[in-house]
């Protein structure tokens, strides 16, 4: 009889008797855990890439500094406090544009070093792929706030924790290269020189209007860089 003493149905509590599973659910296999963690990981990164999204074309609509978060979440769905765990500051959603140019640009380097280039032919091709990438910002009007974004937060861009390299990074490196082949002959270190030309480049794409302009002044800088390292006569 149900509610009787010994049921294994039921707790032995008298009238107050409580049914309870007598067969404990097993554990999900580690197959399962698997997929439910890889689907909630999926989510997580759908959510940040919608509301990455949905930042920068409010950021297009109204302005870095117009922009709110309460608008950006609510456009994107989700609530304010999922905004921020994220992307900590509207910063950091300019951050993470940065990053997407620096890994696109660093392989397309990559790519260039493996044709063994003289350094002014990786000048050039650095010269191409920096106005290119930022080309692909240039109709959200972005370009002025991501320069500003290197003066404003360097340490950020160039941390090593982000496990990305860099178009710095990248410089550094086939700088170094040249520099052992006596190629550049200065007494500047790879760092020092590539601090220089990131700076001076920077400082073009801020201030000459996009369009053909931009990229004669870029070259130009690399051709008189290429002189000062007395790379030509």
């Amino acid at each position: 009889m149900d509610g009787a003493p010994g049921n294994p149905g039921f707790t032995e509590t008298g009238a107050g008797s409580i049914p309870i599973d007598p067969k404990p659910k097993a554990p999900a296999p580690d197959g399962t855990k698997t997929r439910i963690r890889n689907s909630r990981s999926r989510q997580r990164e759908e959510t940040r890439e919608r509301i990455f999204e949905t930042a920068l074309r409010e950021f297009r609509a109204v302005g870095f500094a117009g922009a709110q978060i309460d608008r950006i979440a609510r456009s994107a769905g989700v609530a304010r406090g999922t905004f921020y765990f994220h992307f900590p500051t509207k910063d950091d959603v300019m951050l993470e544009l940065a990053r997407r140019i620096n890994r696109r640009g660093s392989r397309r380097l990559s790519l260039v070093a493996e044709s063994d280039p003289n350094l002014r032919e990786f000048l050039d091709a650095m010269v191409d792929i920096l106005i290119d990438e930022f080309g692909l910002v240039s109709d959200a009007g972005l370009n002025s706030e991501l320069l500003a974004l290197y003066l404003r937060r360097p340490v950020d861009l160039a941390d090593p924790t982000h496990n990305a390299p860099t178009i710095n990074d990248e410089l550094v490196g086939h700088l170094r290269r040249f520099g052992e082949s006596e190629e550049a002959r200065t007494s500047l270190d790879a760092e020092q020189l590539s601090l220089i030309i990131m700076s001076s480049l920077f400082g073009i794409l801020a201030r000459v209007p996009r369009g053909s302009g931009v990229r004669d002044a870029c070259h130009s800088l690399v051709d008189l860089l290429a002189k000062g390292l007395a790379l030509e006569d």
